[in-house]
Formats: C-alpha cells, structure tokens, sequence
C-alpha cells in the first residue's frame, strides 16, 4: 500500500496534526505509543518518535511499505529522520508484550479502553491523550493512578488546550459517575456538563501497575 492510502484516511477523518501539535508543545513529549491508530499518521508529522499498534490487517499492510515514512518525511515538523514503528495485534493482548516505562505520551482516541492496558508503557509522569467517545476519559479520571492536566476544545478548525478551571470538566450530567464496571459494560462515555475533545492526563509519580 502507498502514501495515498494514509492521506485519503488523514483527508477523511480530518488532519488532527494541529491537535497533536497543541499536545506536544504543553508535554515536551517525543516518544509516543498510539494503540488502535488505524491509517492516521497525523503523529509522526508532530512527534520523532511514534508506535502504532492495530489490529486491522489494512493498517498493517499499510505500515509495510515506504508509504508512511516518505509521508511522515514530507509533512514533518522536527529536523530528525521520522522512526515509525508498527505492531500489528490487539492491544488488550499486545501492550503486554511492549517493554514497561518506554514512551512520555499514549494516545488513545476512539479506539476503547487503551488507558488500562497502555498505562505499563508510560514512563513515570507520562501523559496520556484521551477522548471519550468509548469512555476512556472516563475511566482514567476514575484511575487514581492518573489525574487531569489539561482539556482540548476543537471550534472552527482550531485546537485550543487550557489547564483552567479543571475541576467543572468529567462532571456526570446525572450523577453519581458511572464505576469502572459500568463504562466497560455500555463502551460508551458518560455525558458530562461541560464536556471536551480531549483529555490530557498525567501519570501520577510512583505508581504501579495494577
């Protein structure tokens, strides 16, 4: 497959490169972990340094060819020569097979509950980036293990991250919060009253795997 293949993908989902951008300007990260990517490999024109991971056999045959260095080469916004690396799998089963504390930032948009698994792949005080369109904001601000940094709101193409006024945001609509068990009963986020794109949260100092 071609470079083709991640631009019509990236033209389709719309470029999430100034998202990204946002991100990495507040967390210093360079080395990031995207389990459930699929084609969008917005990441590495932002970061130096990504992981994929995806269980879909058209992402992996994608991730093959030359076709996402040469777009990463392209559109990158850092003087190094783009590392991207893929593993194909589940990452319910596959995060378990990284190495433990190797990445600063864990993307996880519209791919379900990657917080849990990926936490062991952060390094102390890493961040992860979350939305919660199958509640995995909601499950890491149940995390005691992360708290909430920052909040991205998306308004006529633009990205905007504020760290302001934290405690109105993952709010329940019709409280109490939904449990751990519930979210990962129903897949689905929770209503909240003043909602956001994006969650950025950090692993908290000295945690441990579950």
């Amino acid at each position: 497959m071609t470079e083709r293949d991640f631009t019509d993908y990236i033209e389709r989902i719309g470029d999430r490169s100034a998202l990204y951008q946002a991100v990495a300007a507040h967390t210093g990260a360079r080395r990031v972990l995207y389990p459930g990517s699929y084609l969008d490999l917005a990441p590495s024109c932002i970061w130096p340094d990504v992981t994929y991971l995806d269980a879909d056999t058209r992402a992996s045959k994608a991730f093959q060819g030359p076709g996402a260095t040469h777009h990463a080469t392209r559109h990158k916004q850092y003087p190094e020569h783009p590392r991207i690396a893929y593993v194909p799998g589940d990452y319910t089963r596959t995060l378990t097979d990284l190495s433990a504390a190797e990445w600063d930032l864990v993307i996880s948009l519209y791919a379900g509950p990657v917080s849990e698994p990926a936490t062991r792949c952060l390094r102390p005080e890493g961040w992860l980036l979350a939305n919660n369109s199958h509640a995995d904001a909601g499950l890491a601000h149940l995390d005691p293990r992360y708290r909430l940094a920052a909040v991205v709101h998306h308004r006529s193409g633009r990205y905007r991250l504020t760290t302001d006024d934290l405690d109105r945001f993952l709010q329940p609509k019709r409280p109490p919060h939904p449990t751990r068990e519930q979210l990962h009963t129903t897949g689905r986020g929770a209503a909240y009253t003043h909602p956001a794109t994006a969650y950025l949260f950090r692993l908290r100092p000295h945690t441990h795997e579950r």
